[in-house]
């Protein structure tokens, strides 16, 4: 027996051919499983950590206007109450309890005809832009409000200099209403600047879009390495099984061979005296070693091309004449059930490919055909030639009417050991479900398709397209 390097890279490389295509496959699936939790955690995570701190930021920006703002009304409603004529301008203590301050940025008192009574500003040009949201009622006593006002550079040297627009700033504006009698005689409003919070959100996002890419990307490659290495005990079992099945398989193909010999040595001597009894028995004998012959070299072919994978050779000869040759060979099979064997090929059809593996795709796909077809059906074989983007495609149709292909089944066809119904299976004469598999092996070999098209009770056609 071969031996095996314990390691991910040579138990998969060592499993070959249909297994290692199984294995990529599979560990596709297992990396994408894998990222997939780990992207989803790597995303909540970041969402997560993005709104608490939004939330706890925004949420103490506006419980310090909002202090602000309550605590200066609270000043103009005592002032109110206790004056005679409250539309008046504020009097100065209660100006002096007004200021500006990393937590105010401006404040304006403005009365219910629109009269600036009291307005303190860290730009002048704020005063205009926020009069007139005002008046467009874009502010609520209940709620705060998100502008975008425009800033200034002041001038530094020249005294005769105007401001410079130097961008657009984010202010939070609180509105509190001052009543007089039960109504309402003014509205103050008080803003903040929160440009730098904004901005400090705008690039934490950034900021963390691009870290969650990048441990997106760390995350894909963990995967891929994770599931290498569950891949590992399973291609090992794998490759160890594939050996022994090729291994048994070569065994058994010596004595399987002397026993057919043996049985067709007693045939000869029970024709001259033999009873009908002893001839039955040995027919049988004799079909069953067939059987199980046939079912050995089936499965020593899995396993060569599991373990080393072929080619086809590229050499030029005549596919319609392969195919009658095929055709010939499988006339006496299709005549003990009357079936009615067809070919339907151009008089010479000269490909360059490998005529043996044609051969043994010929007969794997009609030998199917006349196994599930019933007495006095019909099996066609079609091959023709074209040319495809710049290269040229063989294709061939095998068609019966025979018992057809569930729609459940069709997907399952061409695995190894599947049968759509065992006991119909035994009835119509079929194998152990490896004939389609080898000829999808061969197919793929050659890098061309093969589908099937089937409906039960009709019959099936499989198409198979090879580049030539």
């Amino acid at each position: 027996m071969r031996n095996f390097v314990p390691s991910a890279g040579g138990w998969l490389k060592r499993a070959g051919g249909v297994g290692s295509n199984l294995f990529d496959r599979t560990r596709g699936k297992l990396t994408l499983q894998y990222s997939g939790v780990l992207i989803v955690f790597l995303t909540v995570f970041v969402i997560a950590v993005y709104t608490l701190l939004y939330g706890f930021i925004w949420n103490d920006q506006r419980a310090r206007l909002a202090e602000v703002a309550d605590s200066e009304i609270r000043l103009l409603q005592q002032w109110a109450d206790s004056d005679d004529n409250p539309t008046r301008r504020p009097p100065r203590d209660v100006e002096d309890g007004f200021s500006l301050s990393t937590d105010q940025s401006f404040y304006y008192l403005i009365r219910s005809d629109g009269e600036m009574q009291l307005a303190g500003e860290t730009q002048p040009e704020l005063r205009a832009q926020v009069t007139a949201l005002a008046a467009e009622s874009r502010f609520g006593p209940k709620r705060m409000e998100l502008a975008a006002l425009q800033t200034y550079d002041r001038p530094s040297s020249e005294p005769t200099g105007r401001p410079q627009k130097s961008g657009t700033g984010r202010f939070l504006i609180a509105e509190r209403e001052l009543t007089w009698k039960g109504e309402r005689i003014a509205t103050l409003y008080v803003g903040k600047e929160v440009t730098f919070q904004h901005d400090l959100f705008r690039y934490l996002l950034v900021l963390l879009v691009g870290m969650a890419l990048l441990f997106f990307a760390l995350a894909l490659w963990l995967s891929h390495y994770m599931a290498r290495k569950a891949l590992v005990p399973i291609a090992g079992a794998y490759a160890r099984q594939r050996e022994f099945v090729a291994d048994a398989s070569h065994e058994l193909r010596t004595p399987m061979s002397v026993l057919l010999t043996s049985i067709e040595a007693l045939e000869l001597e029970t024709e001259e005296g033999g009873s009908e009894f002893s001839r039955n028995v040995l027919r049988g004998m004799k079909d069953e070693v067939g059987a199980m012959t046939k079912l050995t070299g089936e499965l020593l072919h899995l396993a060569r091309t599991d373990a080393d994978g072929f080619a086809p050779s590229r050499a030029r000869f005549d596919a319609s004449q392969t195919a009658a040759a095929v055709v010939s060979k499988l006339r006496p099979l299709a005549r003990e059930k009357a079936i009615e064997l067809s070919l339907h090929a151009p008089e010479s059809l000269v490909v360059a490919w490998d005529a043996e593996k044609l051969t043994q795709l010929l007969v794997l796909l009609v030998d199917n055909a006349i196994k599930y077809t019933p007495e006095r059906g019909a099996v066609q074989v079609r091959l023709a030639h074209a040319e495809e983007k710049g290269g040229h495609v063989l294709t061939i149709e095998v068609q019966d009417n025979g018992i057809g292909i569930s729609p459940e089944a069709l997907p399952r066809i061409f695995d190894r050991f599947y049968r759509q119904d065992k006991a119909r299976t035994r009835q119509s004469g079929g194998g152990h479900g490896i004939g389609l598999a080898i000829a999808r092996n061969i197919v793929e070999a050659g890098r061309g398709t093969i589908r099937v098209a089937s409906k039960e009770g009709e019959g099936s056609t499989f198409t198979v397209r090879l580049p030539v």
